[in-house]
């Protein structure tokens, strides 16, 4: 079994010379040989849609800006990349998120994953489309946004590696895999096959969200970042602190198993040994699926009349028509009157409507069971 160390700092805000000092202390106790031999990293960030920084949805440019910087120090080529959610413009999620600006002011290379050629690989029988950019870099460095989930519970490190599956295959596994259990093992298949070329991820939880994440939550100032060079034990700190149990984020025991790691070993600092972010919200998150797991079989048929939710368009709607494009079942139609409806008969509850609305239009209707009793 592994010790495996998950790095933590305090820091109130985005100040650039406190984040560099950060990086640059854990980047340098790295005993990984390919930090000096390779010439090429691809830093991923979590850039969801075009979401200016301070809706704490994307991953932070002045993050992003203080690994470019440590990188090109040691000369080596820099490219950032990810593909976002849905049919957005990569080139305004660049230039809304802080990237373009980041291109104008560095020598950095901005990749599109959503473009870029892909590898169709296998995992114990399940496919997955990769984008060949990360078998292109030898240095990969995963940057994550600190947030809660509605369908994961929680996003941290593991499930940003979803942005290297290219464009609207990623809303195709969606609709192949529309519950809780079948899309965890589509992220574990992602990591279990390129694991070994992440050198190192960051989440970035100066400020974050909690609530009806990833995109449509509150946001948080939780005035932390993150690091370490095992995905599952930072997600597995990460989620505890937020109050999450093992058991409401679905991949984290299987991930923790696949590198051998026992969570009670897991070594942090000594000041956040047992720290715990006072208020967050994280009901809205929790899995309401878990509880049908442990149902009798008739029950189970009965609870699920009861129990329900699904997505709404609201009045807020400006008719920009991202939901209908990024719907993987095409479940939202345009009505007569010029706004877009959900068919509830065909939607799959995978929220990328929630997820990619730019102008957070699209509600979860909940039953009454399902309000009084969010779990």
């Amino acid at each position: 079994m592994k010790n495996k160390t998950v790095q933590i700092r305090a820091i109130d805000t985005y100040d650039l010379a406190l984040i560099e000092d950060a990086v640059s202390s854990w980047f340098s106790r790295l005993k990984d040989n390919k930090i000096k031999r390779s010439k090429r990293v691809l830093i991923k960030p979590n850039l969801l849609g075009a979401y200016p920084p301070e809706r704490a949805v994307t991953t932070h440019p002045v993050v992003l800006e203080a690994i470019i910087r440590y990188f090109l120090a040691l000369n080596k080529e820099v490219w950032v990349g990810d593909s976002p959610g849905g049919s957005v413009s990569v080139h305004k999620v660049w230039e809304v998120c802080g990237l373009q600006d980041l291109a104008e002011r560095y020598p950095i290379r901005l990749v599109n994953l959503s473009t870029e050629r892909f590898k169709e690989l296998n995992y114990e029988g399940n496919a997955v489309k990769i984008s060949e950019a990360i078998f292109k870099c030898g240095i990969v460095i995963n940057v994550a946004k600190y947030k809660t989930h509605s369908l994961m519970a929680f996003t941290g490190a593991l499930k940003n590696l979803y942005g290297l599956v290219p464009g609207m295959v990623k809303s195709e596994y969606h609709r192949e895999n529309p519950d809780t259990f079948s899309f965890s093992a589509k992220l574990l298949a992602i990591y279990g096959l390129i694991r070994s070329k992440i050198t190192y991820s960051i989440i970035d939880g100066i400020t974050g969200m909690d609530g009806a994440g990833p995109s449509a939550g509150n946001t948080k100032h939780f005035g932390l970042l993150m690091g370490s060079d095992s995905i599952p034990a930072l997600d597995a700190v990460a989620s505890r602190m937020m109050g999450f149990k093992m058991k409401d984020v679905p991949y984290l025991w299987d991930a923790l198993h696949m590198e051998g790691i026992i969570p009670s070993k897991i070594r942090v600092p000594q000041s956040f040994l047992h720290h715990q972010i006072p208020g967050v919200d994280i009901r809205t998150a929790k899995l309401s699926k878990e509880s049908l797991k442990y149902l009798p079989k008739t029950l189970r048929y009965a609870f699920k009349k009861v129990y329900y939710y699904y997505p709404v368009v609201s009045e807020r709607c400006v008719r920009c028509g991202v939901c209908v494009k990024s719907c993987p079942v095409e479940a939202i139609f345009w009505q007569d009157s010029g706004y877009p409806k959900v068919d509830t008969h065909k939607c799959i509850k995978c929220m990328c409507c929630h997820e990619l609305c730019p102008t957070q239009a699209i509600d979860i209707h909940k039953s009454f069971v399902a309000k009084r009793f969010p779990v």
